[in-house]
Formats: structure tokens, sequence, C-alpha cells
């Protein structure tokens, strides 16, 4: 599922093709994707309008237009993505964005057909809209704010870190990579982290995050290419995430692979030597 760094990918590669283009039309295949309008509607509302921004609100790629025109809003969610290049499977292509002067093509795909397309007449009708299932954006909260929303529950720290709605942008592969990069143990409390271990993990959200988007994401199927259509390269050069029984690049002992609570289907990776729940913690819960 593409996380904050392929979706920051996805908007920075558009970014340099969108802005200031004039879109000719936009072309719905598959109005299954849409949220609170209908094919025509937005297909009209699209027609002619000058592109004035690209931007991401968590995992929600953001199309502004110019004047009192709207944006458009694509949540990619599993197999969503965007093409500036002719897409491999056609098949897959749900929106086509025909642009002009000159002339061009941008395609957005989705296999899977989960993604959401969404219409909001101001920014801030949208961002009313983030606001209701989503927290701050994990490249922009602050370590205070941080540490106010993990006081708040007992939950282990790594459902946490996925729960949208304490901070957007983090799934599975990243909440494995902070946790082991701030020394933590996925199972670990939220509430019982000390004010250093807070900082400590506010500091990997943001290093591992940079890294990713550094290498424009991660591809460990075919579910995410960039819009070039080429495989991201974090998952070349991670910690942990993949890696069962492989050293740990801190202590060279074997990465462990488990399942734990509140996260059913998705694996969870970490350094037992790293990453070990404090005595105290264990006999609390």
């Amino acid at each position: 599922m593409p996380e904050l760094p392929e979706v920051e990918t996805m908007v920075r590669g558009l970014r340099g093709v969108l802005p200031g283009r004039r879109l000719r039309r936009l072309e719905v295949r598959d109005p299954s994707l849409l949220q609170g309008c209908t094919a025509t509607s937005l297909m009209r509302r699209m027609r002619g309008g000058t592109v004035a921004d690209v931007g991401r609100r968590g995992k929600w790629v953001v199309i502004e237009l110019e004047g009192d025109v709207g944006l458009i809003v694509i949540q990619p969610r599993m197999t969503g993505g965007f093409w500036l290049i002719e897409p491999d499977r056609p098949e897959h292509i749900r929106l086509s964005f025909h642009l002009e002067k000159p002339d061009a093509t941008i395609w957005y795909c989705d296999a899977r057909r989960l993604g959401k397309v969404s219409w909001y007449q101001d920014a801030a009708v949208a961002e009313t809209a983030f606001g209701r299932s989503h927290g701050p954006d994990a490249l922009r909260i602050d370590r205070d704010d941080l540490a106010g929303r993990l006081a708040r529950t007992s939950r282990g720290i790594k459902p946490t870190l996925m729960d949208q709605k304490v901070l957007a942008g983090i799934g599975n592969i990243y909440a494995d990579e902070t946790l082991h990069r701030a020394g933590l143990h996925p199972e670990r409390p939220s509430s019982s982290l000390s004010a250093d271990e807070i900082t400590r993990l506010h500091r990997a959200i943001g290093e591992v995050l940079a890294r990713a988007i550094e290498l424009e994401g991660s591809s460990f199927d075919a579910g995410y290419r960039t819009v070039l259509g080429l495989e991201g390269g974090f998952l070349a050069q991670n910690s942990v995430y993949g890696r069962e029984h492989q050293p740990c690049p801190s202590c060279a002992r074997p990465i462990r692979k488990t399942r734990i609570a509140g996260l059913i289907g998705r694996p969870t990776y970490y350094c037992p030597t790293c990453q070990v729940i404090p005595p105290s913690t264990s006999r609390s819960r």
C-alpha cells in the first residue's frame, strides 16, 4: 500500500509537469472510484481548468485548480498510482488527465480499484474532510504533539503509529523501520515511553521518511511504481522490514518476524536485541 513516501514521490513527479498546465479534459474510465461527485460533474468542472499546484496531505494527493474552480483529491490506497508514460497495463487505467500546450496525458491506474477520488469546492472544505479521519501529517507533527497523542493510549506503539487518526502517513513498512531506528519494541505500550524515547521516536520518524522519499519509496511487488514506471529503492537499503533471519545492521543478531495484536495480516519485523521491552514495562502489562 502506498505510504507517505510513495505518495510524496507521486506528488513530486506530478509537480514537475502539472502546475500551470491547462486541462483539455478529464476522462473518467471507472466511476466506481468517485466519492461525492459524478463522472459527468467532475469532468465538467475539470474541463479547461488550469492546475495551480499539486500537494499531499497524509496519503492523499491534492490537485488544486486556479481561481475558484476547486480541487480534486485522490487516495491511492492499495494499488493506486500515477503514470507519466503510457502504462504497461492499460486495463488498470481509471482516470486520464489530458493536457494542452503541449498535448500530453497523465494516467491514474489502480489494479484493485480500492482508491477513492473526491471533489472539494475549496481547500478549507478538503481540510475539514481530512481532519475528520486523520491526525497531523507524520512529516509535520511536532515532538510535543506526538507526545500528547501517545500519552492517551496504552496500545502498542506500532499500531498507534499506523493509526491515521493519530498521525497520517505511516504504514507497516515505515513503522517497523522507525521503531528499529528508535530502539523501541513494536509492542511497547505507547503511554509508557519516556521523554527521551519520544524525542528519539520523533527524530526517527523524520529520518526514515526522508530517506524513503529520497529513494522514491518501496516496491515489494508490482503494486507501486514511480510516475516513470520505476521501482522505489528503499527496500534495497532498509534495516528490518522483510529481512527475517538476516543480521541486524546495528548488532548483527538475526532479525525476527512476528505478528502482533491489532495488525491482522501484517507481519512485524524487529531486532530482539536492539528493541527490548524494559522489565518494568513488561510487568505492568
